[in-house]
């Protein structure tokens, strides 16, 4: 009996063929198909049948359907065996097996023997009819169908190659037909340019390089694969060698492999190097164990990893999850399909029997297992020499040969990666869902719920089947439900699996006492820690301090703890799984002393900021930046002393980097009644919020009422109060101002604050147009920043060093210093700054499609800063340089806007008069009503409309300037 699946399922006896009726007996059929030879699980087999509109009876219902089947077919065809049913054929008795094993063979003997590997490809091609697994290939047998469909193409492609060697003119015409069946594809072209320039057609062989290279830009971005680049290359020199022999595949197993592997639901997406990694190892490594998280597809790697080595091995599955300690060595034993005589050292038994066995001992689920295992499979490695052991779980083994292989979830998507394989995933497995289909906010919602679930298989799957019933954007609201929420697995998955509660009870029933403990109160951390932190939160009379590390480490082995870089997390969905488990009075205590914790390590990292190693205390801020809003939730609720602690101690990092979300802790605190010696500090916060928002007058509000007396910790307001009144052009108040900051700061023992102070005296100076007397300072101002080593204070100086410039290299040189070591320190505010005023030198002494270029990049600088009163100042330049380019009606109304906004930004007197210039030369171009209608209509923009529509017209200018026949002109 002969079974068809390469094209409509056809089954023909020896007496002709077979009417095969009822698509369900069809569908048993090319289930049985897929695994011949095999026993294929009764749960799989009412899946393919009937997928989720399962009967009332569904294994009655399998029983009927496999009966049909038996009464068309033969008693002996379809044979029951444990839990399941097979077919009782040969696989050779399958087309498709025929298929693969003639195009092996063929593959194998191509280099020694190439006419009897053309004969092979021949016979093997000529047994297709059509898709494989015909009205299934959409359905459960789409994954096999499309590994059958990509090998007859790499048989097409080798057969065209042999024809190619041999000199046959028939290469052209077989790798054209390739060609146009698989346009994107990369081999076919390289034959059909091949034969072409075998043919002396070199010209036409450019020529079909030349369409691949224009079709893969105009449907994929790309370019040709290097080899093809190579190719074109070598054509064209004329050096073109001979086509290399298809390669010869891995020699085959000496014994047929077994097929009594799992099934595979569904194509592996997002783990091709995981894969390729995983067989790499298994070819040098004696035991490789996967070791991950609950959820992160252990399992399903390393079946994929299996089913791969099948192909030339014999492989062997056990899977653990209902096996007890004392049936360890049978489990093995039955796995490998081997008779294990009963003894008093079963674990000796089975290594006797396995001793002479090749291949590859699959060990699924392993990690409740592991002190009875662990012995065995030392014993096993020993015993076996040329059997390899691939385990999966939660933890190592922990044996002498062991490489261990870690998992991690998928990589999280940003909002428009519909490439990502969290996104891919999630989107193949929603019923109904099609990647085409998909609107970009279904991308971003879509995106979003893949980084709420950690990136973990597991729970994208089980978010996947959700979506289908709530819809995306109802299941992205209702995802604070996670546990609740995820399930609804495959009826087929281990019961474990089907919802994301019941793999992490799995796991935390596993723990120990004192590792459960420490485990729900790593909770209280909303993102990644150090040890130290660890152990300054977790430890307490129940759990010391000095077993928090151990007790963290077996967390890590585990999988329930994430580490890396010195530092550990808590995958999201573990987190909240570990925070359910918290007593509330326990939360509330370990939230409380991780608030005083953090905030304990902010006091004592802000000092740093000021000194040569800022760039080590930005970056141990920014660690904890998590920690802070967490901290900051906690102590605005429950201690509002520890918040006008955080508020006050964050100033000097968060204004430097311009976190507006920081800053305005200053705004919370301003509205309490309360006293706390840091409370100056705080309300000067609140002053940097205000007039980063455009608020003027309540920044002068906040930093007057922190300035009330002369105590040093009014330094920083103080400081306020000057850039205040620098803003508004009172220089002379802005300089009384600046030195009395600089000696509160000298009385509080802060040198370089004060140094900042003084330099900020030549700002003050140069915005007033006394560039002389700004200059004259700045030289010793520099030198001592550069000797006190802390890079904001020297990027400081080295702006209001160009600032007081005249000679426009110069100015501009000290921006590029500026920017540079405001760089090192991710100071934001001052590289900004630098930034800023190296556009405003372009609009006098540049190239004007250059100017436009960093206008726009400064436009977005600002804006993600939040910075509404800079950004005034960045569109008035940009206003100037409209009108200078000639979009003189575009740069009107955007000064319009500007005018209007003068109490929401910083005054500078040159910068005025440029806007007023430029206002000038308007009116002689346009005349005085269009000119005044344009500035009207500016005056009525909001800000962000304001910012839009600068973007717009630097778009548009540039556009002109990049025409053909377009003059490079000067600003």
């Amino acid at each position: 009996m002969l079974f068809r699946v390469l094209g409509p399922l056809e089954v023909e006896a020896d007496t002709g063929p077979v009417a095969l009726t009822g698509a369900r007996s069809r569908a048993l059929l090319t289930a049985l198909l897929l695994q011949p030879g095999t026993v294929v699980p009764a749960h799989r087999l009412i899946a393919a049948l009937w997928g989720e509109r399962l009967p009332e009876d569904a294994s009655n219902a399998l029983h009927q359907v496999v009966g049909r089947l038996r009464r068309q077919l033969g008693d002996d065809v379809v044979a029951t065996g444990p839990a399941g049913y097979r077919l009782a054929r040969d696989p050779a008795a399958v087309d498709a097996e025929r298929f693969e094993a003639d195009y092996r063979a063929a593959r194998r003997i191509a280099p020694e023997d190439p006419a009897a590997a053309e004969a092979l490809l021949d016979r093997a091609l000529g047994l297709w009819r059509g898709p494989a697994y015909g009205e299934f290939a959409d359905g459960f047998a789409r994954a096999p169908a499309a590994r059958l469909e990509e090998l007859r193409i790499a048989a097409l492609e080798d057969r065209v190659a042999l024809l190619l060697r041999r000199g046959d003119s028939g290469a052209v015409s077989r790798a054209r037909d390739l060609t146009a069946q698989e346009p994107l594809r990369e081999r076919p072209v390289e034959l059909l340019m091949r034969a072409l320039h075998a043919g002396g057609r070199t010209a036409e062989a450019l020529d079909v390089y030349r369409r691949h290279r224009e079709l893969l830009a105009a449907e994929l971005g790309l370019d040709p694969a290097p080899g093809l680049r190579e190719l074109e290359s070598a054509l064209l020199r004329g050096a073109v060698r001979a086509p290399a022999p298809p390669p010869a595949p891995p020699p085959t197993a000496t014994r047929p492999p077994r097929r009594d592997l799992p099934w595979r639901p569904g194509p592996l997406l997002g783990r091709e190097r995981d894969l390729h990694l995983l067989v790499g190892c298994l070819a040098k490594q004696r035991l490789v164990t996967l070791v991950g998280p609950g959820g992160v597809g252990k399992t399903r790697l390393a079946l994929e990893a299996a089913h791969r080595l099948a192909v030339d091995r014999q492989v062997w599955w056990a899977d653990l999850v209902t096996v007890s300690p004392q049936r360890v060595s049978d489990a093995l034993a039955e796995a490998a399909g081997i008779e294990v005589p009963r003894s008093a050292d079963p674990a000796g038994s089975l290594c006797a029997a396995l001793a002479g066995h090749r291949g590859v001992l699959c060990l699924d689920n392993a990690e409740h297992l592991l002190q009875t295992l662990a012995p065995v499979v030392e014993r096993l490695a020993d015993a076996a020499p040329d059997l390899a052991i691939l385990a999966t779980s939660r933890e190592r083994i922990a044996v002498a040969p062991e490489h261990v292989h870690l998992l991690a979830p998928l990589p999280l998507p940003a909002d428009d990666d519909r490439d990502n394989p969290a996104v891919r995933l999630f989107v193949d497995r929603t019923p109904g869902l099609e990647a085409a289909s998909l609107s970009d906010d279904d991308v971003r919602v879509v995106s979003g719920l893949c980084r709420r679930l950690d990136g973990l298989p597991l729970a994208i799957e089980l978010g996947a089947a959700r979506a289908a019933t709530f819809g995306l954007h109802e299941l992205a609201a209702r995802l604070d439900e996670r546990l609740e929420l995820l399930a609804g697995a495959r009826r087929t998955a281990a019961a474990r699996h089907r919802t994301l509660r019941a793999l992490v009870d799995w796991s935390y029933g596993l723990l120990t006492e004192d590792e459960a403990r420490l485990f729900t109160r790593l909770a209280v951390f909303p993102g990644s820690f150090t040890l130290v932190q660890a152990e300054a939160v977790g430890a307490d009379e129940r759990t010391a301090a000095r077993s928090v590390p151990e007790l963290l480490a077996r967390l890590v082995e585990q999988s329930l703890v994430q580490s890396g870089q010195g530092r550990f997390w808590l995958l999201e969905t573990l987190r909240v799984y570990a925070a359910e488990r918290l007593d509330p009075a326990d939360a509330h205590r370990l939230r409380a002393r991780h608030a005083g914790d953090t905030a304990a390590r902010l006091a004592s990292l802000a000092p740093q900021l000021s000194t040569s190693d800022e760039l080590a205390a930005v970056a141990a801020i920014a660690a904890l930046g998590a920690d802070l809003h967490a901290a900051w939730n906690h102590a605005v609720d429950h201690d509002r002393a520890l918040a006008v602690q955080l508020a006050a101690d964050v100033y000097d990092y968060a204004y430097h980097r311009q976190r507006r979300d920081l800053l305005e802790w200053g705004l919370v605190v301003s509205t309490w009644d309360v006293e706390h010696p840091k409370l100056p500090i705080a309300l000067a916060a609140a002053a940097a919020a205000a007039w980063s928002a455009g608020r003027l007058s309540a920044a002068q509000a906040f930093a007057d009422r922190a300035a009330a007396d002369d105590a040093p910790s009014v330094a920083r307001a103080v400081n306020q109060c000057a850039n205040l009144a620098n803003f508004d052009g009172r220089t002379d108040e802005a300089v009384a101002r600046f030195s009395a900051a600089a000696a509160l700061h000298r009385a509080a023992g802060e040198s370089v604050r004060a140094l900042a102070c003084e330099i900020s005296i030549s700002l003050a100076l140069s915005y007033s147009g006394r560039f002389a007397a700004a200059a004259a300072r700045m030289p010793d101002l520099l030198e001592r920043a550069d000797a006190a080593g802390n890079p904001s204070t020297l990027a400081w100086a080295h702006f209001v060093t160009g600032e007081a410039e005249v000679d426009t290299d110069q100015a501009r040189a000290a921006y590029a210093a500026a920017a540079e070591h405001a760089a090192r320190v991710d100071n934001r505010l001052f590289g900004n700054l630098a930034r800023t005023s190296t556009l405003r030198l372009a609009i006098r002494h540049g190239r004007a499609d250059v100017a436009l270029t960093d206008a726009s990049r400064v436009v977005d600088e600002w804006e993600d800063l939040r910075n509404e009163a800079a950004q005034w100042s960045v569109l008035l330049i940009v206003a100037v340089l409209l009108v200078r380019v000639g979009a003189s009606r575009a740069g009107a109304v955007l000064a319009g806007a500007v005018l209007a906004a003068r109490d929401r930004q910083v005054s500078i007197a040159r910068d005025g008069a440029l806007l007023h210039d430029a206002i000038e030369r308007v009116r002689d171009r346009l005349g005085t009503a269009p000119t005044e209608q344009a500035l009207a209509e500016g005056a009525r923009l909001p800000a962000a409309t304001a910012v839009a529509h600068a973007r717009r017209e630097i778009r548009t200018a540039l556009r002109i300037l990049d025409a053909p026949g377009a003059a490079v002109a000067e600003v």
